[in-house]
């Protein structure tokens, strides 16, 4: 059962729990409403939060910004004060600073390590040595979450399932601090779909490029029995189970799943692979999310020539080079098809970096002195899905986060968290849709109604009441989460500029209240009148 993630125990160090200010300061930025209650919530924060009282009398509560734009700004406050160039400056003087550069340092280390994987330690099957060579037949199937007690729709996709590998590089962390070179393999599913309708004419071939969550692997077990989180009796929070229950590898992996189904149920093919150092996949380090946008623009190089990729398909035949890409694709161009880039938690970042190097410049701030390029251009890629992401960059993260970017970037080689430039670029995407529950540590929930509010495309939001986490959510809102995501990528794809049945809030509170009448399973909103 996965323990808890590094960036959930940097949170509980950096303070956060309601992310509130001092009693009585404000915790909303001018011109949106000013919360009017208070209400607590469970799982993950188990904290009072700031609400807006609805007309039934129940206070909805949000995560309220950590840093509120300084009196007589003038400008994109989160987007220009933490640029690249920014953090680097205030970094500088940080070192300067023993107490700032020691807790700066100490956070950037929780991201420079090994994670442990959790595929196969249940269960006789999904097993493999990540760094080793691969029989693919031993890589579970969606048939194998059909089987009983899992049971999730994804199984029905099986027919049209490919099991599929590509190389990629090393990342600068493990090639300059762990002096490993070569190359890794990264590995995962294509799902082949019955194509989108565009409106006239036949179906044509559309793909959606899923992007997993922090430590998330695609083939880890989700046994719905399993409780991963329970009330601790003496202190009266819910907390993570960190006990393996030999039931569940990742509670919450069903919906993530549930949401693969989803987008091909409406026809889209689908891409998902686990991230570099985790699951499937080869590597030692999961957290430089700028290389993992790379490694998108790898698999779809591989995808059309072949070159060092491998597929397995329903029959068990395993196939290499050119012949593996031709199958896979079945006649259908990746570099002409429709993609949305989809990403959960720390593969929104990714999603965020691919979508910035696509439609507004290549950065690398892995290295010292590392340049820019122009964008990539790719024409086909038609919009982002960023679930419970951090779209408005790091100033809406905690206040110090900055710090640990700028020392990850500059003494651990790697880029995790969307900078203020990835924020601002964000008026360049084609289209963008956020889904998030509303009391989401990553970042507050003004923060990503801002980052919204940047694209000129088509754009949508969607909430839940809920945490960051996937293990509590509502089954509810889950299945609502992923037909609105479905329904988005349609839109996307076929170059549409609104999303019928769906209006962007006007504000904050409008926002909140656009949440579901469905809570978290740890949550009671009885309590909250």
């Amino acid at each position: 059962m996965r323990r808890t993630s590094v960036a959930a125990s940097l949170a509980v160090l950096a303070g956060i729990t309601g992310a509130q200010g001092a009693q009585g300061a404000p915790v909303v930025n001018p011109g949106t409403p000013a919360p009017d209650c208070t209400a607590h919530v469970n799982y993950d924060r188990n904290t009072d939060l700031p609400g807006y009282r609805d007309t039934a009398g129940v206070c909805q509560p949000f995560m309220s910004l950590n840093q509120l734009v300084p009196d007589d700004y003038a400008g994109d406050f989160y987007a220009a004060e933490f640029t690249d160039a920014k953090i680097h400056e205030r970094w500088q003087a940080c070192k300067a600073d023993e107490a700032c550069a020691a807790a700066a340092r100490k956070g950037a280390k929780g991201f420079a390590r090994v994670e442990t994987r959790e595929t196969g330690t249940v269960g006789t099957r999904g097993k493999i040595d990540p760094e080793g060579e691969v029989d693919l037949a031993a890589i579970r199937r969606p048939a194998d979450f059909g089987k009983a007690p899992y049971g999730e729709p994804i199984a029905s996709a099986d027919g049209q399932t490919f099991v599929v590998e590509f190389i990629a590089p090393r990342d600068a962390y493990e090639r300059v601090h762990l002096k490993t070179n070569g190359e890794i393999k990264l590995r995962g599913w294509y799902i082949r779909g019955d194509g989108i309708a565009p409106g006239e004419g036949q179906r044509e071939r559309a793909l959606v490029v899923m992007n997993n969550g922090g430590g998330n692997e695609i083939t880890a077990l989700d046994d719905p029995s399993s409780v991963p989180v329970a009330r601790d009796e003496a202190s009266g929070k819910y907390v993570l189970n960190e006990k393996p229950d030999g039931l569940s590898e990742e509670p919450g992996m069903r919906h993530w799943r549930g949401f693969a189904h989803a987008f091909h149920k409406a026809g889209f093919d689908i891409l998902v692979t686990d991230r570099r150092g985790n699951g499937l996949s080869g590597g030692q380090n999961g957290f430089n999310t700028a290389e993992q946008a790379k490694d998108m623009a790898r698999e779809f190089e591989q995808l059309a020539s072949g070159q060092g990729m491998r597929a397995m398909g329903p029959d068990g035949v395993t196939l290499e080079g050119p012949q593996a890409a031709s199958t896979v694709m079945d006649g259908a161009d990746i570099a002409a098809m429709p993609i949305v880039l989809m990403g959960y938690s720390r593969g929104s970042y990714a999603v965020a970096y691919a979508m910035h190097k696509n439609f507004v410049e290549t950065c690398d701030r892995d290295m010292p002195g590392g340049t820019c390029g122009p964008a990539l251009r790719r024409t086909n890629i038609k919009g982002a899905i960023l679930y419970g992401p951090n779209a408005g960059g790091l100033g809406t993260r905690v206040k110090g986060h900055d710090m640990i970017e700028a020392a990850l970037r500059e003494e651990f080689s790697t880029t995790y968290y969307p900078d203020g430039d990835v924020a601002a670029g964000v008026t360049s995407w084609p289209a963008l849709q956020i889904v998030k529950g509303t009391w989401d540590y990553v970042e507050g929930l003004e923060g990503s109604l801002g980052a919204l509010n940047r694209t000129k495309g088509l754009k949508d939001i969607f909430v839940f009441h809920g945490p960051h986490q996937l293990a509590t959510q509502s089954p509810e809102n889950m299945a609502l989460a992923g037909e609105r995501m479905a329904r988005f990528a349609l839109a996307a794809a076929k170059g549409e500029t609104r999303l019928d049945g769906s209006a962007v809030p006007i504000d904050l509170r409008a926002l909140v209240f656009s949440a579901p009448s469905h809570w978290d399973k740890t949550t009671n909103p009885d309590s909250m009148h």
